[in-house]
């Protein structure tokens, strides 16, 4: 098993996990990862370290498909290796399991592989492999501990939108029913019902459509529709249970009700952006990074107004951004808008 060197520390003037900006300073550097990267998956894990892993580098010509992973520990600024995957990873998809391991699967290759990281040893461990071959799928975990995967799909083995449920007891994958459309670059959403809320994404066309799963019933329910076609957005749920849709072609955000079944305008960003980031603050609000832009901004659900906020050090799309049990998140890696692949790091500080 292949594994990452120390990263070094950062040039002079680089900030530590443990530093505190100035009050006017709302993001800092901190270490880089030792590997640029984008289209990888990040996940916190319980002892609050964060676990990179997976993506495409642009270092290594022309380009190189990763697997490594590594750990950011915030108590002290720095990036350590940890165990590589089995199978080098382009856009995986990767959740936190309630046992506390991160499960992942797919990649840009139409991978149908599937493993999981266990903190304990740093070891990836292969599970039970996905029916269908995918790329870039969402992934929802089930008040049941069941994992929901749809989207992503390079074939069409059983249906316009094949859906799987993964059982962690076993370690297998079955069928669910399947959604009504092929969709790359949607978004799944769990409701405050256990329900699930599927938004846009599209196949041959975008789509404005959005559906909702009942896991005690298998079945899809088509709900009201988003006003414009979207692929490649977010979708936040917010304390109050309704989801928040930012980007994916438009500048307008929309805001999903649950309990009606209908959308409403959420306000318009400063920039229309694709492959960005949206996390959930402690506050309440929701901090939108990169897609486009180096300008974030923020959503305040108590006013639905939108503010801009101070400017990343470098525009990025295809990042991740990880909400840390400080409060502050960390934006890693990413594409800057020249196509390169990025190894910086920056921290927010609400």
């Amino acid at each position: 098993m292949d594994f990452l060197g120390v990263v070094p520390p950062p040039p002079s003037g680089g900030g530590s996990g443990s530093e505190t900006p100035p009050a006017h300073q709302k993001w800092r550097s901190t270490r880089p990862l030792s590997t640029a990267r984008s289209s990888h998956a990040a996940a916190l894990l319980p002892s609050g370290q964060v676990m990179v892993t997976g993506g495409v580098s642009s270092s290594a010509p022309p380009t190189a498909d990763l697997s490594s992973s590594e750990l950011y520990d915030p108590a002290t600024g720095t990036w350590t290796s940890t165990g590589s995957m089995n199978v080098p990873r382009i856009g995986p998809t990767a959740v936190l399991l309630p046992t506390g391991k991160v499960l992942i699967m797919g990649d840009a290759r139409f991978s149908n592989t599937a493993e999981f990281y266990d903190e304990g040893t740093g070891v990836w461990t292969p599970t039970g492999s996905t029916f269908a071959s995918r790329q870039f799928a969402q992934a929802v975990v089930l008040p049941s501990g069941q994992v929901l995967v749809v989207g992503g799909v390079a074939a069409n083995p059983a249906g316009p939108g094949f859906a799987e449920l993964y059982e962690p007891a076993t370690g297998g994958w079955r069928p669910a029913r399947g959604n009504s459309r092929l969709l790359m670059g949607s978004t799944l959403s769990l409701l405050p019902s256990g329900k699930v809320l599927l938004s846009g994404g599209g196949y041959s066309s975008t789509s404005a459509e959005a559906e909702v799963y009942d896991p005690s019933t298998d079945t899809w329910t088509p709900t009201g529709s988003m006003s414009t076609p979207r692929d490649g957005h977010t979708a936040t749920r917010l304390p109050s249970g309704q989801v928040l849709v930012v980007g994916g072609g438009s500048a307008q955000a929309e805001l999903y009700d649950p309990a009606s079944g209908v959308w409403t305008s959420a306000g318009f960003l400063a920039h229309s952006r694709r492959s960005h980031t949206a996390t959930l603050l402690p506050s309440g609000q929701v901090l939108v990074v990169g897609g486009g832009s180096a300008q974030a901004e923020l959503y305040d659900p108590a006013s639905g107004v939108w503010t801009p906020t101070a400017s990343l050090a470098t525009p990025r799309s295809y990042h991740t951004a990880t909400l840390l049990p400080s409060g502050e998140v960390l934006v890693a890696g990413g594409q800057d808008g020249n196509g390169g692949t990025l190894d910086t790091v920056e921290i927010y500080t609400p």
